[in-house]
């Protein structure tokens, strides 16, 4: 069928286009029972609004681009849905893409969006990612989340990782942890470098070294945390406390201390990062640094449409406080909620 114009509203209520486009528009110039029978001859006909030659016209889509790196981790569904709170309360629509860690992915998913002329942009940066890695955004107007990369003067919101890197260590320390490691996270990823500094920033201030046995990078992933453990707990048995770039990681590492027949929360301590639902469900409960992910992507939200809509006000770097929620894995009991 052909798409119903305008033009067909007008002819089947016997009124002008330009009294159609003024209800469309909410006008208050058109009389209540005009603009009643004009909005019934829309439904009758099956009439839908053509954004994208209105968005030809006024040169804003009302769409937002949301490139995001994983969605299957619940800690950047978390994201996506906190930037749907805020764009949906605007009118808004975020078009979401995955880029699966691929930074050719990334720029062709972003080269995408901008043809596409929406109003801005939020990106996780892929793996790796540098300013040479994105496309010509035209104007576009840009933020990045939770993952920063040198060499751009754009809008950031994350968490205070650095901060809650320390914390887990801390806490660590406190249980009698005293050969400590921290493992997962990508070499050049900027949440791996806070997470990690904060950690060893604590341990250097107790005279305890984080050397490069203890600092394991691998992939963000179950199975490979889970590898990564195995091989850090067999070459060195005395590591006594594990803080983990994220949840994910530390189920991996949980697992892994399974299988060497170790017991969790006296043997090896384990903290977590972002505490996805699953943390406080997981048996034994997972002990993990609290990252308001919904939060960040609502401001992230925010700032991307002030931007959208002309703001001139120097780069924004703002990062949310993290919080330790102590559970079975460092040896705290189980929350009395939870048992």
């Amino acid at each position: 069928m052909a798409r119903v114009t305008l033009m067909d509203v007008a002819r089947h209520c016997g009124v002008s286009r330009a009294t159609v486009s003024l209800v469309l528009n909410d006008s208050p110039l058109v009389a209540a029972k005009t603009r009643d029978r004009v909005r019934e001859g829309m439904a009758e006909l099956g009439y839908v609004y053509n954004r994208a030659a209105a968005s030809l016209r006024t040169q804003h889509s009302d769409a937002i681009g949301v490139v995001l790196t994983n969605i299957t981790n619940p800690y950047f569904a978390e994201f996506a849905a906190g930037l749907q709170d805020t764009l949906a309360s605007s009118g808004t629509v975020p078009l979401l893409a995955v880029s699966n860690e691929d930074r050719d992915q990334q720029h062709r998913l972003i080269k995408s969006l901008v043809e596409r002329n929406v109003d801005g942009i939020v990106l996780v940066p892929a793996h790796g990612t540098s300013p040479t890695d994105l496309p010509n955004l035209l104007g576009t107007p840009l933020v990045l989340l939770a993952r920063r990369f040198n060499g751009m003067d754009v809008d950031y919101v994350g968490a205070q990782n650095r901060d809650g890197g320390y914390a887990a260590a801390e806490h660590l320390y406190s249980h009698g942890c005293r050969r400590i490691a921290f493992v997962g996270g990508f070499t050049d990823s900027s949440a791996r470098e806070e997470r990690a500094g904060g950690v060893e920033e604590f341990l250097n201030g107790h005279g305890v070294t984080l050397d490069s046995g203890h600092s394991v990078v691998c992939e963000p992933a179950r199975p490979q945390a889970r590898e990564a453990a195995m091989a850090l707990l067999t070459k060195d048995s005395e590591v006594d406390g594990i803080v983990c770039f994220s949840d994910v990681v530390a189920f991996g590492v949980l697992d892994a201390i399974a299988d060497m027949g170790r017991r969790v929360g006296s043997d090896v301590r384990v903290i977590g990062f972002d505490d996805v639902h699953d943390a406080g469900l997981n048996r034994p409960s997972l002990t993990s640094v609290a990252v308001p992910a919904r939060e960040t992507g609502r401001r992230a939200g925010q700032l991307v449409l002030e931007r959208a809509a002309g703001s001139t006000e120097r780069t924004v770097r703002e990062e949310f406080p993290t919080k330790l929620e102590p559970r079975e894995t460092c040896g705290c009991p189980r929350p009395q909620h939870m048992a």
